[in-house]
């Protein structure tokens, strides 16, 4: 009987080592980012330096830009990081008031 305990405890040792390597490879995985991926502010500048004047001092909405962007560990990032990376490039949240805008937030280029 003695015997049988034993091989239950070594198995259960091996079984828990084996869990908790498993466990540290999905962290690992988990903090993986995209290699693609570049600062928000980075992106951000790159996109409005390729396209033309007339696009580019336009009022922009949050869905467009995330849409536009490359996220850190999903396929587009926040919107709060989004709006925290336009901030930091001098941009200004505004309303649009007009009957095409019908109140929404834009996004505007200070310069």
């Amino acid at each position: 009987m003695k015997a049988y305990i034993d091989k239950l405890k070594a198995k259960t040792v091996e079984a828990e080592h084996l869990r908790e390597q498993a466990k540290a490879k999905s962290r690992i995985l988990d903090m993986r980012v995209s290699p693609e991926w570049a600062p928000l502010t980075e992106q951000i500048e790159t996109l409005m330096r390729n396209l033309p004047p007339a696009q580019r001092e336009r009022p922009w909405a949050m869905e467009e830009l995330c849409l536009r962007l490359k996220g850190k560990f999903n396929s587009h990032p926040h919107p709060m990081h989004v709006g925290k990376a336009l901030r930091s490039l001098g941009w200004v949240q505004m309303r649009d008031w007009t009957n095409a805008g019908g109140g929404r937030r834009v996004w505007i280029q200070r310069e």
